[in-house]
């Protein structure tokens, strides 16, 4: 990237600091919207850049549901239940074909007063 061509197929960032970090190396460089790029969790930042064409995609977990599934697992483990030793939360990429869609705004604007 030194001489301003990108010579990678793709960026993949694993949270929100480090996609943000890298959107923000990708404006300041002119090549923001110029590679796959794909993160992970949600700021309002991030889906501004996803609408923008700067982002391709954003992996999100839901952060209400593990909390739910955390504390029932936990109820019936103290309980003397047995449980799964994993348990697999869900997991949606958003894109900004489907961005609008009831499941992806749930995810991208959770509503905190419910």
């Amino acid at each position: 990237m030194g001489d301003g061509s990108l010579t990678i197929d793709g960026i993949f960032c694993p949270n929100e600091s480090s996609t943000f970090g890298m959107l923000r190396a990708l404006r300041d460089g002119g090549l923001a919207g110029k590679v796959r790029f794909i993160g992970f969790d949600s700021s309002p930042q991030l889906v501004d850049a996803l609408r923008q064409g700067h982002l391709d995609a954003l992996t999100l977990q839901n952060p209400y549901k593990m909390g739910y599934l955390a504390v029932k697992t936990m109820v019936a483990h103290l309980s003397g239940a047995a449980v799964e030793k994993r348990i697999d939360t869900g997991v949606m990429i958003v894109t900004r074909r489907n961005m609008n869609t009831p499941e992806a705004q749930a995810l991208l604007a959770p509503k905190m007063a419910e």
